[in-house]
């Protein structure tokens, strides 16, 4: 029977409540095994086609997805989609993330894509687009950056003009660094409409005027295409006008706040496959008689890198369920045929937006834990880690963009902060913020038997709860000294972000170590463990940022210390080489 752990005003979610990887049943391990066995037989073995730009090969890999449901896991059975539950969705999109540059193809394709149209297109459109979509027979693409603007892509150049004689739309412009520009069959793209500002459109790719550039020379995920996109005069009817005129730029926001999400559960993919790739090697290869596993920094490692993605996931799933409401507010809304054009993009992308911060903060969370696990596995692999006849030479190319695209890193850090002082503004209890209450005084390790895993909850809660006070302390002293110039305080916002981040992190691995205490994985197998590992790192990463915070404001800490960690990071690595065969 599953532990419940009592509700205080210091978590925006009942612990109880919060989404983790052991809240599954036999049907979630089936849909998880459905998309491994995509990836494994299909997907890798044809990885060297992919990476050479074989078109043929993208699209029968596209509509096979479609055909096992992996496209359209959560989309409504109406449209194509299996409609299976929010764990579903995770576990396939995470999964899908082991397949590199496809992953990626994939990631666009059925988030920041398929979601303006699932979420802000009318009924004939999702009529129209989506099954195609979900069956993997039409990829889409997502056209929003532009040469001169990238991480300010609200301010693009492409032109739209309304030809109200003929009863269309003409577009002029050019997109740069379009995700599947070259095998797309539609596309979503934003222009300033005159008059009006910034409009979405949904646009096939026969129309007129329509082109494609090259393939881009890229360092890495040379499986996911990537091309300019033309528009000369394309004319569109006015049916292709996507939500509302003037109202692109929440469509395009509230977008990105659910694929920044998305990118983190690709990236945990990436490194959940780095792990295991690594500690298969560490057995096999021998040095001075004996495999290099049996060494304490090669075990360090390893015990680093499953840790910190037990942290990262931990995260990135209970944000998953933080974001639910209002995905299932925002998609009720959008199917309501009474209310008007512009209220309704402003009433779905409100819903979309519910977790501006926590999405941001995942998005850098789990690319950046990523960057590390592939770094060290590469090191784990010595010289042939360099070499391309080996696959964690790739991943470790395609693991570097996953912290520029979707909003660079810096820009999310930007996007926490300044959701974070928006919602302080509001004085609103919001999960972007839930990781800064100060809160109550009520203990996640109270509802534990004594033993180590109690006390070592009990340790980090402590130093979890001196953080969150300490993070109040220095943001109100930031915002009394800096105003609305606060935001524009980057090395101050860095430090900001990089604190609350980590104070998330932690409480999400807290939360999840405590709900699996009596159930299944490893979780509960090495609960203490983690529990310590992210501890420490949360001090490490968090409490360092926040005591340079204080001193650039002026105000004094005290309370945060961190454990010894060398002993709980052997038991880890010890558990990872135990379960790779």
């Amino acid at each position: 029977m599953r532990r419940t752990v009592d509700v205080t005003q210091e978590f925006h979610l009942g612990f109880e409540d919060a989404l983790t990887p052991e809240r599954r049943s036999d049907e979630h391990d089936l849909i998880e095994e459905t998309a491994r066995s995509f990836v494994g037989r299909d997907v890798l073995p044809r990885m060297e086609a992919l990476e050479s730009g074989d078109v043929a090969v993208l699209k029968a890999l596209y509509r096979k997805a479609g055909e096992l449901g992996l496209i359209g896991v959560d989309l409504p059975e109406k449209y194509g989609g299996l409609e299976l539950d929010l764990l579903s969705s995770l576990l396939v999109s995470e999964t899908l993330g082991e397949t590199a540059g496809f992953g990626v193809s994939i990631n666009i394709h059925s988030g920041v894509a398929l979601h303006p149209i699932l979420y802000f297109g009318d009924e004939a459109q999702r009529s129209s687009y989506l099954p195609r979509l979900a069956a993997g027979e039409v990829i889409a693409s997502y056209a929003l950056t532009e040469p001169d603007a990238g991480s300010d892509a609200l301010h693009g150049k492409t032109s739209a003009r309304l030809d109200e004689a003929r009863k269309c739309y003409v577009l002029s412009g050019q997109k740069q660094w379009i995700s599947n520009a070259r095998v797309a069959g539609v596309f979503v793209v934003f222009a300033q409409l005159a008059g009006r500002g910034m409009t979405a459109f949904v646009v096939d790719r026969d129309r007129p005027g329509v082109s494609v550039g090259k393939e881009e020379n890229k360092v890495g995920i040379h499986a996911s295409p990537t091309a300019s996109l033309i528009l000369d005069d394309v004319e569109v009817p006015a049916s292709a006008l996507l939500g509302a005129r003037g109202h692109g730029h929440r469509i395009a926001l509230s977008v990105l706040n659910l694929a920044r999400h998305k990118m983190a559960l690709y990236a945990l993919g990436q490194t959940r496959r780095a792990i295991r790739i690594a500690a298969a090697y560490a057995k096999e290869r021998r040095q001075f008689g004996v495999p290099i596993a049996s060494f304490g920094m090669i075990r360090e490692k390893l015990g680093y890198m499953a840790a910190r993605y037990f942290v990262a996931r931990s995260a990135a799933y209970r944000t998953a369920g933080e974001l639910a409401p209002g995905k299932k507010r925002a998609l009720d809304l959008a199917f309501r045929s009474d209310l008007e054009p512009e209220e309704k993009v402003r009433s779905v992308a409100s819903a979309l937006s519910s977790c501006i911060a926590a999405c941001s903060l995942n998005k850098v969370l789990a690319t950046e834990v990523q960057a590390f696990v592939i770094d060290e596995a590469v090191q784990i692999h010595g010289g042939y880690g360099y070499m391309e006849d080996y696959e964690i030479a790739r991943m470790y190319r395609d693991a570097r963009i996953t912290r520029i695209f979707e909003g660079t890193n810096e820009i999310n850090r930007l996007a926490i902060v300044r959701d974070l002082i928006s919602s302080r503004a509001r004085e609103a209890s919001a999960c972007s913020s839930s990781a800064a209450s100060p809160g109550g005084s009520a203990s996640l390790a109270a509802a534990l038997p004594a033993g180590r895993l109690r006390a070592t909850l009990e340790g980090a809660e402590q130093v979890l709860r001196a953080m969150k006070k300490g993070f109040d302390t220095v943001v109100e002293a930031a915002v009394a000294r800096e105003g609305a110039r606060l935001v524009d305080e980057q090395p101050l916002v860095r430090r900001l972000a990089d604190a609350h981040m980590w104070m998330y992190a932690l409480e999400s691995a807290l939360v999840r170590v405590a709900l699996a205490a009596d159930g299944r994985g490893v979780a509960r197998d090495l609960g203490a463990e983690f529990a310590a590992v992210a501890w420490a790192d949360a001090v490490r990463h968090g409490v360092t940022p926040l005591l340079e915070a204080a001193r650039h404001v002026g105000v004094k800490l005290d309370g945060l210390d961190y454990p010894d960690e060398i002993g709980q990071l052997q038991a880890i690595a010890e558990y990872v080489l135990d379960k790779v065969r």
